[in-house]
């Protein structure tokens, strides 16, 4: 009888999950994340595609400073080449943040007239009320630049690094998407959301 108790919980309740597995390192403590979505071609299910990545925040300007970070793991489980790639851009943090939020920020300007506000299109942001409709108004450049930060790190499976310029509100929910190559460098962004 107990092994049927056993058998019925299970359907209805699920096997024990193991305890979760997580890498702690220099860069902070990251859980992993496993998920697998289906795959469909024709309408038809093909199989299953592996999502597995390691969450947590890292380090960022010293131990004080934290960030979000992502690190992808399906080509390799231990993630070494991610968290190298992670390691990389919190030894670099300083210099990759001024040069990421002036990538940001050039990118809203007006190239010809560099001194135009910048328009935002945020509903309620710079009224007392946040049902307002009404627009608000464009920024000084020198003001919107305060607004641009840092959101989220990711690094993916071949070594991009993806990262999430939070604009502080000023473009709703939109962020604006940064990514760079194994060298670091700057290869696109753009708003999204």
């Amino acid at each position: 009888m107990a092994n049927f108790g056993k058998k019925i919980s299970e359907l209805f309740f699920g096997k024990h999950e193991s305890e979760s597995v997580y890498v702690e390192n220099e860069l902070g403590k990251f859980k992993l994340i496993e998920s697998k979505s289906a795959v469909y071609e024709n309408g038809k299910k093909k199989g299953f595609k592996s999502n597995n990545y390691y969450d947590g925040d890292a380090v960022w300007h010293g131990a004080e400073s934290k960030i979000c970070a992502t690190v992808r793991c399906n080509d390799d489980p231990n993630a070494e080449k991610g968290f190298e790639r992670l390691a990389w851009a919190v030894e670099n943090s300083a210099e990759l943040e001024k040069r990421l939020i002036e990538y940001t920020f050039n990118d809203f300007i007006d190239k010809e007239h560099p001194e135009e506000p910048i328009e935002i299109w945020s509903a309620g942001y710079d009224s007392d009320s946040e049902d307002s409709d009404e627009e608000p108004d464009p920024m000084p450049p020198e003001e919107f630049k305060k607004h641009i930060s840092i959101g989220f790190i990711g690094v993916e499976d071949d070594g991009t690094i993806v990262i999430d310029m939070s604009l502080d509100g000023l473009f709703t929910d939109h962020g604006f998407m940064i990514y760079l190559d194994e060298d670091g460098n700057i290869t696109d962004g753009a708003l999204w959301g």
